[in-house]
């Protein structure tokens, strides 16, 4: 080869040098190994060709077979390209080929019979290499030949079955036709000495380069390391170097005859300035190609795993998801779709922009869904809409990809299952994805899948932790939470609660069994939780009850919600059938935040309240909460009737509970009855209805019930009590609440008698109670219970005069009572509104019950025990 052209060859294996070092460090793939198994035999084909024309140590004879081998085999490689690219399958062919290839060449290098190495001739000073062909050479041909015929049959079955676009194979088939251009002009005079043959070889690499670009299956990492440019840049030098020695030296000794003297000096500076810069320009070029770009994404990567990994919320993991990728990609729009539970269809839920439209859905067997089930990659449209399953899909479906303008799509998967998918529109400029994007958006499919499994793992234990077993609706525990959540979001709006309670459900279940009545049960909450809807939220408030959450509802609202689950309650049995069942009813009660409470504990305990008044009236009704005679109107004369009827029948159960006290403590059973008179009178005057006034004077006749079992040398003690015996005083509270949550029809007291001992600063016991959380009818008997306690007398003190009690409530109001109360308290004693009962006196209060009461132990709440006991 001539010195005008040895250019070209050298460029040729800087050129598959340059890209053997980017494979070399690229991921491997089937595709991306067949490419480099091309380079290769070009490198052998080209670089044997080079040396042995420049006669490079230790022989132009093995310089000769290595090109040859390399030319032989390049069909063969080319045919493996090919192959992996349509991902064809491994046939006979596939091993035939090298052995029979492989073993012509073997038989050629030992013997020559086939092509014999060229012979050396110097002519005019140049050395020619010239050949000498037999028709034997055929055999080389043939073979090669039928390599390159099943390399078209493979284009040609694939491109018919349109896994294989024309734009793809395109390239493939102008390569092999340069390459076949190029040996062929070799052979005309006119090219005598120019390597048309090479030229082409570079030429053909570079369209299969292309061919994997635009496919996406690789990544261009090269080998970072400064050795790296090093030897690249000195191969080069050297190359040059060797082949323009002889050229360079005659322009010197022609045209500078003064420098001949230098001329190894000069062109070694020339030889280390070329070097220096090649490794420079390849550096630079190759920092500003793939290092910038590979710095960005990954320091993205990172900030997104570091995010996520803080994360158990879908939510946060879908947002941190759109910003990483709206960093690093020019896009503007990013939709991520997940799987519903239930139907396992997949709709948005998550989007760039919070105004787009979330109506756009995928259904499980949706061809797109399918293929990135099956795949563990990207899919990419303009590469899917050329498949057999893209033109199976509905024109709606296609319709609604197109609406969306969706052309990358970036599976979420969880193990084996798809769990969302990342729609991608076109990037901005219209550019498309290349394997950069695809490979980043692989690895962050790869952290967001983790990130997803590890919140669907805690969501599944979070609904676990807060689901009914049975019901599938909330439980208690997580009814109280969103009940606080949605208090606060209500500050300027109303908040509703309903709650259901199942009328003698111990009945039904006697009658027909638990499993019956589990079946019962979940009937019962599907008829809830499908009225609510999306509206609000269903919990099992305990066995038999349940609780409905409803924001932005009045109280009118949620009465007509409850009145209609309460008639399709009441209708759940009554099916055609030769066996009858029990037909169940429902008692609810409604209240509402602002209307008829102020804070979350009085919604509760109020819609509870009524739930009693239901109960109490007959059942199977809904009863909206109402403490206030103008709110709730005046009972009727046969409210009054059966008022009167459900009251004489837990009159015997009050009686002989009280009696019970008073056969141990008389000034027990005294000391309550002058507490349910004034706590009734107070109740009526604060404007309670006559329902809430009755509930009043009971739980004041039941309040201190649970000094039945405290020792009376402890009750009658003349003197201080010690810390111990204080101890035991205060649990009466808890004896009096074992005691009647025992009586189901007087279950409705124990708000009241639990917290008649709670100070409205919170510094009163058993459960520390303060302000309104503390129920209204505990509050009142607070008054109560003190005032009667001061103005009597017993073993431990003097009666305190009337006048020193109502100035002790004046003084308390706001720290032990509440403010309200206390005034209005003060203002009937003094006014005559409530007499005072002396000792001796019999309270004036209209009861048909006699009933024996406590001793409401001011020894913790007024000054005049604290004379008696230190603690209080």
């Amino acid at each position: 080869m001539t010195g005008n052209y040895a250019l070209i060859p050298i460029l040729a294996l800087v050129c598959y040098g340059f890209l053997l070092f980017a494979f070399l460090g690229a991921q491997k793939t089937k595709l991306g190994n067949a490419f480099l198994s091309v380079l290769v035999t070009l490198i052998l084909w080209t670089g044997g060709s080079l040396f042995m024309r420049s006669q490079i140590w230790p022989s132009t004879k093995l310089w000769y077979d290595v090109s040859l081998l390399g030319i032989s085999l390049l069909p063969y490689t080319y045919y493996l390209f090919v192959n992996s690219l349509v991902e064809g399958r491994k046939g006979l062919a596939h091993y035939l080929w090298p052995v029979l290839l492989l073993g012509v060449n073997g038989v050629n290098i030992a013997t020559g019979l086939f092509l014999e190495a060229p012979a050396m001739v110097r002519r005019n000073g140049e050395v020619l290499f010239v050949y000498h062909p037999t028709w034997r050479v055929g055999v080389y041909f043939v073979l090669c030949g039928m390599v390159l015929l099943h390399l078209v049959y493979l284009l040609g079955k694939h491109t018919k079955s349109r896994e294989l676009g024309g734009r793809q194979f395109a390239p493939i088939l102008l390569g092999g036709l340069l390459m076949f251009l190029g040996n062929l002009v070799v052979v005309f005079p006119y090219f005598k000495g120019f390597p048309a043959d090479i030229l082409a070889g570079v030429l053909n690499a570079c369209l299969l380069f292309f061919v994997l670009y635009r496919q996406n299956t690789f990544k261009l990492r090269m080998l970072m390391s400064r050795g790296s440019y090093y030897l690249l840049a000195g191969l080069l030098s050297v190359l040059l170097f060797f082949n323009l020695f002889g050229s360079m030296e005659a322009f010197i000794r022609a045209k500078l005859p003064a420098a001949a003297r230098y001329d190894v000096l000069i062109m070694s500076v020339i030889f280390t300035s070329i070097t220096a810069l090649i490794y420079l320009v390849m550096k630079r070029f190759i920092d500003s190609l793939f290092a910038k770009e590979d710095v960005i994404q990954a320091k993205n990567l990172q900030e997104f795993s570091q995010a996520v990994s803080k994360s158990l919320e879908m939510k946060e993991i879908m947002e941190e998801l759109v910003v990483v990728i709206q960093k690093t990609l020019p896009v503007k729009r990013v939709h991520i779709c997940v799987a519903e539970h239930g139907s396992g269809d997949f709709r948005i839920g998550h989007s760039a922009n919070p105004l787009d439209s979330r109506s756009f859905s995928l259904k499980k067997d949706n061809p797109v869904v399918q293929w990135l089930e099956k795949n563990d990659r990207c899919l990419l449209m303009k590469d899917f809409v050329r498949t057999v399953s893209y033109k199976s899909m509905w024109e709606e479906e296609k319709r609604k990809l197109q609406n969306l303008e969706v052309e990358c799509l970036v599976p979420l998967k969880d193990g084996q299952e798809l769990v969302g998918i990342v729609l991608l529109p076109a990037k901005e400029k219209k550019k498309e994805y290349t394997y950069d994007d695809i490979s980043f958006l692989s690895s962050v499919d790869s952290v967001g899948s983790i990130a997803l499994k590890n919140s669907r793992l805690y969501e599944k234990a979070y609904l676990e932790a807060r689901m009914d077993d049975l019901t599938g609706l909330y439980n208690r525990k997580y009814f109280y939470e969103i009940l606080n959540e949605e208090y606060e979001k209500s500050k300027d709006r109303s908040l509703g609660l309903v709650i259901l309670n199942l009328d003698d459900f111990k009945l039904y279940n006697q009658l027909y069994g638990t499993k019956e009545g589990d079946k019962a049960l979940q009937a019962v909450a599907g008829i809830i939780k499908a009225s609510v809807g999306k509206n609000g939220y269903v919990a099992r408030y305990s066995g038999k009850e349940f609780a409905v959450i409803l924001p932005m509802y009045d109280l009118l609202s949620a009465k007509n919600l409850a009145e209609t689950i309460r008639k399709q309650i009441l209708g759940m049995n009554k099916r055609d059938s030769e066996y009858l069942m029990k037909v169940l009813t429902v008692s609810g009660g409604v209240c509402s935040i602002p209307y008829a409470a102020s804070n979350v504990r009085q919604l509760v305990d109020n819609a509870d309240m009524a739930v009693y008044q239901v109960k109490r009236n007959g059942k199977n009704a809904i009863r909206v909460y109402s403490s206030r005679e103008k709110e709730a109107g005046q009972p009727s004369v046969v409210e009054e009737k059966k008022k009167e009827s459900i009251y004489s029948e837990y009159a015997s159960t009050i009686y002989a509970l009280t009696a019970a006290i008073d056969t141990k403590d008389h000034y027990t059973f005294s000391h309550s009855k002058n507490v349910a008179y004034y706590a009734t009178a107070l109740a009526r005057s604060f404007g309670m209805n006559e329902e809430y006034v009755e509930i009043v004077r009971e739980a004041a006749l039941l309040h201190d019930i649970g000094k039945i079992g405290i020792p009376e040398q402890i009750l009658n003690k003349p003197g201080k009590l010690s810390e111990e015996e204080y101890g035991l005083m205060k649990n009466h509270v808890e004896n009096s609440i074992g005691i009647i949550r025992y009586l189901p029809s007087l279950d409705y007291v124990i708000p009241a008698v639990i917290g008649h001992h709670e100070r409205y600063d919170g510094k009163g016991y058993p459960r520390r109670l303060a302000g309104e959380d503390i129920p209204l009818a505990a509050r009142i008997l607070c008054v109560a219970d003190s005032f009667d306690a001061m103005i009597s007398k017993r073993t431990y003190k003097q009666a305190y005069r009337v006048e020193y009690a109502l100035r002790i409530i004046e003084e308390e109001g706001g720290r032990q009572f509440d403010p309200r109360l206390a005034e209005l308290f003060v203002e009937m004693v003094r006014s005559g509104a409530i007499q005072a009962i002396q000792e001796g006196e019999d309270p004036k209060v209209d009861t048909h019950i006699s009933a024996p009461v406590d001793s409401g132990d001011m020894q913790i709440f007024t000054q005049a025990l604290r004379a008696r006991s230190s603690t209080t």
